[in-house]
C-alpha cells in the first residue's frame, strides 16, 4: 500500500510536471513576439514596480519637511490602480487577432485555449492512474479533498471573501486618501493617521488581490486532480463490471441448459 501511495504521488507530480513543460514550451513562442513584451513590461513596471516602490518610500514621509513623499506615494499607488484597470483592454488590444477569433467562435476557441493542452496531459496519465488499485484512489481522492478544504480555509483567515469585493475597497480607500491629501499635510495629527490608514488599506488591496488570485489557481489544481482520480477510479469500475459479465451471461446459460 505504502508503494502505491508513492507511485500514487509521484504520478500527480508528473501531470503537474508535464503541464507545466507543455506551458513552458507554448511560451517560448509568445515570449518572441512584440505582444508578450509589452504586456510583460506594462505588468511590472506599471503595477508591480510602483506599489512595492510606493511602501518603501511611505515611511520617509513621517519625517518633518519630507511630507511631499506622501505625495509620491499615493501617486505611485494611483499609478498602480490605473494600471490594473488598464491592463485588461491591452491585452484586448495587444491580442486582437485572437479575439477576433474569439468574436467568431468563441465556445471553440476557448476549448482550443483552455481545455486542449489540460485535456492532452491528462489522458497520457490517466492509464497509469487506473493502473493503481481502488483503495489507493479512493485514498487519494480522500485526502486531495481535505487538503483543498483545509488550503482554502488558511487562505481565507488571510484574504477573506475578496474574490467576490474585487478591488474596491482598495479604490475606495485610495479615493479617500487623494480627497484628503492636501488637508491632512497641513491639519492636525488626527487627520495624518487617517490618511496614513487608508494608504495601508491602499497597499495591502493589491497584495491580497495577488494573493487571492494564486490561492484561486491552486484551488482548481486540486478540483482537477481530485476529478482526475474520481475518473480513473470510475473507470476502473466500469472494466471491473465489464470483466464480470461474461461469466455471468455463461453461468446463465449453463442455467437454461440446465
Amino acid at each position: 500500500m505504502t508503494n502505491e501511495i508513492d507511485t500514487y504521488l509521484q504520478i500527480k507530480a508528473d501531470i503537474q510536471q508535464d503541464y507545466k513543460q507543455t506551458v513552458k514550451a507554448s511560451r517560448k513562442q509568445d515570449k518572441s513576439g512584440r505582444a508578450y513584451k509589452i504586456g510583460f513590461r506594462v505588468f511590472w513596471f506599471g503595477l508591480v514596480a510602483p506599489s512595492i516602490l510606493a511602501v518603501l518610500i511611505a515611511p520617509l514621509g513621517l519625517i518633518e519637511g519630507w511630507r511631499w513623499v506622501f505625495n509620491v506615494s499615493w501617486a505611485l499607488i494611483a499609478l498602480s490602480y490605473l494600471t490594473l484597470f488598464i491592463y485588461p483592454f491591452l491585452g484586448l488590444w495587444l491580442y486582437r487577432d485572437s479575439v477576433k477569433k474569439l468574436f467568431g467562435s468563441p465556445f471553440a476557441c476557448l476549448l482550443e485555449w483552455n481545455v486542449k493542452t489540460v485535456m492532452q496531459v491528462d489522458a497520457r496519465h490517466l492509464p497509469r492512474l487506473e493502473a493503481l488499485t481502488r483503495d489507493t484512489l479512493k485514498l487519494g481522492a480522500l485526502e486531495l479533498k481535505n487538503e483543498r478544504n483545509s488550503f482554502e480555509r488558511r487562505t481565507y483567515l488571510v484574504t477573506g471573501a475578496l474574490d467576490k469585493v474585487g478591488i474596491f475597497p482598495g479604490l475606495l480607500a485610495l479615493f479617500v486618501g487623494l480627497s484628503t491629501l492636501a488637508k491632512t499635510l497641513t491639519d492636525a495629527a488626527i487627520l495624518t493617521s487617517r490618511l496614513d490608514w487608508m494608504f495601508a488599506v491602499a497597499v495591502a488591496n493589491i497584495f491580497f488581490y495577488f494573493l487571492c488570485g494564486y490561492s484561486q489557481v491552486m484551488l482548481m489544481r486540486y478540483d482537477r486532480m481530485i476529478a482526475l482520480t474520481e475518473l480513473a477510479l470510475e473507470r476502473k469500475q466500469e472494466k471491473g463490471m465489464s470483466d464480470q459479465q461474461p461469466s455471468h451471461s455463461k453461468a446463465e446459460a449453463v442455467l437454461k441448459s440446465a
